[in-house]
């Protein structure tokens, strides 16, 4: 392997002086394939947007990045390529509401180098004596939009999951993210790490669902001890929520397919058969979140100026 400490450059001295050591707390999301709802994509704008934070590391993504298989995103105006958005993944120094430093490291899940990075993230971690780690991730579920957000815990070490939460049931095997990878190599290296997985309703996977953030971000500063002001977010969650029900109002079809997952959703809280039971047969997450998207793509098209904005079922705008 490669030195770990090439993936990465720290800024300015100066910078680096003013970082407080001891007892700090990283929080991480690094969205890939699957961000169900772009909820920790949502989070990760709320929290920049939101707290008072300065980059203190940045990462080499060309190293990192596959860009043929997660292509930037390139502005043309008809003639001139005006922009083009290459990705990145910084470690910031942010300050909660009460004035308190954590560590959040954001950018997009690597296509490359896992484990080359992983020990990276540990180097980092020991030089500035983070005494935990805390991370988000979004995954999609058959639960409705309508029944409150259910959080997967987990963590290297089982004693940091605290004894009130749900035991998840038994084995089960699933494609690996860094994410997990990072947990389990922070565990190996002795240092304790807490990971929230959000459930979010298979049918909105591919859109904007607010309330899955806002949902990570309540567990995350609960379980980090930081103080993270919610209140916009929560109105923007609102809003989406509002939207979405006007979306849905006039579609039968979806509007049935919510009622079976509410039953479902029901049946198995009161019988206590853990996250992962399924008694139903329902459409897969894929086929509900196509059905959805043509129903959205069609409330376009026959609203003003035709389908050239966005739908009521795009979510809002990230702020």
């Amino acid at each position: 392997m490669r030195d770990p400490r090439d993936l990465y450059a720290y800024e300015s001295a100066d910078v680096i002086a003013a970082v407080p050591r001891g007892r700090l707390t990283l929080v991480h999301a690094l969205p890939g394939l699957v961000d169900a709802g772009n909820s920790c994509r949502i989070a990760s704008t709320y929290l920049k947007d939101s707290l008072r934070h300065v980059r203190i590391v940045t990462f080499d993504v060309d190293e990192l990045v596959d860009y043929r298989g997660s292509r930037p995103q390139a502005v043309f105006d008809g003639a001139v390529y005006t922009e083009v958005t290459v990705p990145e993944m910084s470690l910031y120094l942010m300050y909660d509401e009460g004035d308190r430093p954590f560590l959040y490291l954001d950018g997009p899940e690597p296509d490359l180098q896992w484990r080359r990075l992983s020990q990276a993230v540990i180097d980092l971690i020991e030089f500035f004596d983070v005494e935990k780690v805390v991370g988000m991730s979004a995954i999609p579920m058959a639960m409705p939009h309508t029944r409150p957000i259910a959080m997967i815990t987990h963590a290297n070490d089982p004693d940091l999951i605290p004894a009130h939460e749900p035991e998840q049931g038994g084995e089960i095997v699933v494609p690996a993210s860094f994410g997990a990878l990072l947990e389990h190599e922070l565990g190996k290296a002795g240092h304790p790490a807490i990971g929230y997985a959000a459930q979010i309703p298979h049918y909105l996977t591919r859109t904007d669902f607010p309330a899955g953030a806002l949902a990570l971000l309540r567990r995350v500063s609960e379980g980090a001890g930081l103080d993270i002001p919610l209140v916009d977010l929560g109105d923007l969650t609102e809003a989406a929520g509002a939207a979405l029900e006007s979306t849905l109002t006039d579609n039968e079809e979806v509007l049935s397919m919510v009622a079976a997952l509410e039953e479902q959703y029901d049946a198995q809280s009161t019988e206590s058969d853990g996250v992962f039971s399924t008694t139903m047969d329902l459409p897969t997450g894929e086929e509900l979140a196509d059905r959805f998207e043509r129903f959205l793509a069609g409330e376009e098209d026959d609203g003003p100026g035709g389908g050239s904005g966005r739908g009521p079922g795009s979510g809002p705008e990230v702020p």
